[in-house]
């Protein structure tokens, strides 16, 4: 288990006993969260110390509160990652590069108190691109960020990236359908970022790729978006990604992605191209 720092046992022994007094283990609330946080943050400030990790510490407190009165499902995970997010906001140093270092925090606490990682993955995602959209941080490199934190936080607990691909992707898409944002966007560059990860630790662009996929049907059916549209995105993404690495790489991404994937008919355009098509122009 994570040893919790000064802010993460603050959090940690505030919002417990807040849960012992309410019973409400199932439906922590975001507020509750967000106010432990910031009151924390702000006594730590003449501390000194980097806010990502800081945050980092205050949302593995938030999960271990909860694992010790009950455990934490999915949308606990979620809404502590919320209001930890807000909470930094509060104290006004929210960044979107501290989103890397929230979501590692709320995968790490997830494994710690026993969460299904995918779900926990989800949840994290989810609740991370909702708490930066929350606090004013612009969704596309936001959604980078959370991405390349869920890509650690799976290795960090063991996970593979072809699991942890599809749960980031849907809780993306998830999140961003929710907050009006532009979900074709925010899936083209969470696939390109997934994959291009999988390229620099050897693991298997095209496995990567069709869970990123599948990743963007699931959300795609389950939130209303136009699942082909937000499927192709993936592919696109995933694609274009695989392509920088290589022709090889490439192709074999594009022969997984399209066509038809889980019952859905996936047609990425010719403008997604070879590297040696575009290295000759």
């Amino acid at each position: 288990m994570a040893i919790l720092g000064r802010i993460g046992t603050s959090v940690r022994d505030a919002l417990t006993g807040t849960l012992e007094g309410t019973g409400r283990v199932g439906n922590v609330a975001i507020d509750t969260v967000r106010d432990t946080t910031a009151n924390a943050l702000q006594s730590a400030r003449s501390v000194g110390g980097e806010v990502g990790h800081l945050a980092q510490d205050s949302i593995i407190g938030a999960l271990h509160a909860v694992g010790n009165v009950g455990g934490a499902a999915g949308s606990v995970v979620r809404d502590s990652t919320i209001g930890v997010i807000q909470g930094v906001g509060e104290v006004g140093t929210a960044t979107t590069t501290m989103l890397h270092d929230v979501v590692v925090g709320a995968i790490r606490g997830s494994s710690d108190v026993g969460t299904e990682l995918g779900t926990a993955t989800q949840h994290a995602v989810e609740g991370a691109v909702r708490g930066s959209a929350s606090v004013g941080l612009a969704t596309e490199e936001s959604v980078v960020q959370v991405t390349r934190g869920s890509i650690a936080g799976a290795r960090e607990v063991g996970s593979s990236l072809t699991d942890a691909a599809r749960a980031t992707v849907t809780g993306v898409v998830t999140a961003v359908a929710g907050t009006s944002g532009d979900v074709v966007v925010a899936t083209t560059a969470t696939a390109r970022q997934l994959v291009s990860s999988a390229a620099q630790t050897g693991e298997d662009v095209a496995q990567v790729a069709v869970s990123a996929v599948n990743g963007a049907i699931d959300a795609a059916r389950t939130t209303g978006q136009n699942v082909e549209q937000t499927a192709a995105a993936a592919a696109r993404g995933a694609i274009e990604a695989a392509y920088d690495v290589s022709d090889a790489a490439g192709d074999a991404v594009r022969n997984a992605t399209t066509g038809t994937v889980s019952g859905v008919r996936v047609v990425v355009d010719t403008a997604t191209s070879r590297r040696s098509d575009r290295d000759a122009t």
